[in-house]
């Protein structure tokens, strides 16, 4: 009778898939949420806890208000409802969504390749810095990145198994990520861009695709409706966002690969190599003659998988470059945040790559390198503060505030994530952010000192919108010695003037 050590050996080896995914969803589960809560919403943060905060109807008018699709902010207004507000739980729910995806590109990988590249690409998406910071955000792109995935999944299963009940899931994953960010558009954008590249193969599945589409288009029509004046608002006026230029898909690309620069190299590499077949024909790799090892070895290299490859190549880089052509012919929209759902190709192709080496010799000792100079960010990330400081910009206000005093905010919006923290009753007021004359300054800060001894300063965001002098004004009216107090925080800065 064998003994209960061998039992779990052979258990082991026998699901040793099964096992390298739970370690995987393990380690996923561990970097999204240590540190959840560390440190303080930041400006979007509580953006997002302002909109989803309200009746169910205003959630809704409040996203189109901030040119914002609804569906992520409906999620948060019921997960608030039952959780509460506080920073560990807004951002959990981004977490959860996170740590799925590292499951769903699992499976991605699986129904496009093999096992082997779905435990790969989830082991890159697992320790993704860009992937992380975005789980750790209580913004929409993490459900972004999930639904991404979803649609891809469904979209691959229809074309290698075209069963029934794929359709009406695809439709419905393609629905929910277009409501969850207007930029899900570019995915399914390239779905059918794919569609239309190999039209005459997929003969049985393209008229049906077509429809899943035309009930797309319908489903949109609420959204476009009620969206559609902010659209040409924003078309019209434009927004912070400054107009891309050929480093910004550069920066893309490396946001993609965890910001280091030897990761892009490695990137670069395997995912070239990722449509060949590579088989060795005769030799042997001797880690510690890594250079005779090459010379002995012959392979057989040979095209394979060239067509997933042309679908992981216009799923990563369609996005990107629609994005950045809308950008520079209708309005500056190129964030690469917003391209968070182009970035599972990008690890697929990676792992498909690496995946072909076929020696674990090779393999391990990428992989091993590839995770040490991942982990360099990630203590990077972890060590350093990363978000603006509100919570301490509030707890100094708190502390060395009188009743005598008033707060200024740079920006109107600037006021949120600090009320998040504030528990405190001064005077709060805002100035719009496109005020620059001194006239209108003066009204706005007059307003603000009537009765009042100090003024608080609170500036953050200056350098993303047109100056707002007010700093400036103050010192002007009042003088240098005025300024009695001056600290600077991460993303904030906090001055305090004596008005009297």
């Amino acid at each position: 009778m064998p003994s209960a050590a061998s039992s779990l050996k052979c258990w082991m080896k026998t699901n040793k898939v099964i096992l390298a995914l739970l370690l995987i969803l393990a380690l996923a589960s561990f970097f999204r949420i240590y540190g959840l809560g560390t440190e303080s919403l930041w400006l979007d943060e509580a953006h997002s806890v302002r909109v989803s905060g309200q009746n169910f109807v205003s959630v809704i008018r409040g996203a189109a208000v901030g040119k914002h699709t609804p569906l992520y902010f409906i999620g948060l207004h019921f997960w608030i409802g039952f959780l509460g507000d506080s920073e560990v739980s807004l951002r959990a729910l981004s977490a959860i969504f996170g740590i799925l995806s590292v499951l769903i590109i699992y499976w991605v990988g699986c129904a496009l390749f093999n096992r082997k590249v779905g435990l790969i690409s989830s082991l890159l998406s697992a320790i993704s810095l860009f992937h992380i910071h975005y789980s750790q955000e209580a913004r929409p792109y993490s459900l972004l990145l999930l639904l991404s995935l979803l649609s891809f999944l469904f979209f691959i299963k229809i074309l290698k198994q075209d069963k029934k009940w794929h359709y009406p899931c695809y439709l419905l994953c393609n629905i929910l990520l277009c409501y969850t960010h207007v930029f899900g558009l570019f995915t399914f954008a390239a779905q059918i861009f794919f569609l239309l590249l190999f039209w005459s193969k997929y003969q049985s599945q393209r008229f049906k695709l077509l429809a899943v589409l035309g009930a797309t288009i319908a489903a949109l029509l609420p959204l476009i409706l009620f969206m559609g004046s902010e659209g040409i608002s924003m078309a019209q006026h434009g927004s912070w966002i400054q107009e891309p230029s050929l480093t910004s898909i550069w920066s893309t690309i490396r946001a993609f690969c965890g910001s280091r620069g030897l990761l892009v190299l490695f990137f670069f590499c395997l995912a070239v190599i990722a449509p060949f077949s590579i088989r060795k024909v005769e030799g042997t790799w001797i880690l510690k003659k890594p250079v005779e090892s090459l010379r002995s070895i012959s392979w057989n290299i040979k095209p394979e998988a060239v067509e997933e490859f042309i679908l992981l190549a216009i799923w990563l880089f369609l996005p990107i470059v629609l994005l950045f052509v809308v950008s520079k012919i209708i309005t500056p929209l190129y964030v690469t945040r917003y391209l968070i759902g182009a970035s599972p190709a990008l690890y697929l192709l990676v792992a498909r790559g690496l995946s072909e080496l076929n020696i674990r010799k090779v393999i391990y000792p990428i992989l091993i390198i590839i995770v040490i100079v991942s982990s360099s960010g990630l203590v990077n990330y972890y060590t350093k503060i990363n978000k603006e400081q509100w919570r301490e910009v509030a707890e100094l206000v708190q502390v060395n505030s009188t009743k005598n005093d008033a707060l200024f905010f740079c920006a109107n919006y600037v006021q949120n994530p600090f009320d998040y923290y504030y528990r405190g009753e001064l005077a709060k007021f805002g100035i719009d952010r496109n005020v620059e004359d001194a006239q209108e300054i003066a009204a706005f800060v007059n307003d603000a000192i009537t009765g009042k001894k100090r003024l608080w300063l609170i500036l953050s965001h200056t350098g993303r919108n047109p100056p707002i002098p007010v700093e400036s004004y103050l010192i002007d009216r009042y003088g240098n010695d005025s300024l009695l107090l001056e600290q600077e925080f991460v993303g904030v800065r906090v001055l305090v003037f004596a008005v009297k």
